[in-house]
């Protein structure tokens, strides 16, 4: 809903039909953006796994894992 409604506020000639495949868009890029972030998590916790001792490893780690 936000994201329509800052679509309308900035784009007012948009059609409601035009709105839609703009809203589309913003879902489809916001959900790639969560699984990339879901990927690179369990990539970074793997390497904690795998022996990595870095900070990001680490925290990576205590997130999936849920500590």
């Amino acid at each position: 809903m936000r994201e329509r409604a800052l679509l309308m506020t900035a784009n007012p000639q948009l059609t409601t039909k035009e709105l839609k495949g703009n809203l589309l868009q913003i879902e489809k890029r916001n959900q790639l953006e969560r699984v990339e972030r879901m990927k690179k998590l369990y990539f970074n916790a793997g390497r904690w796994a795998g022996g990595a001792r870095d900070h990001t490893a680490r925290e990576a780690h205590h997130k999936v894992m849920g500590e």
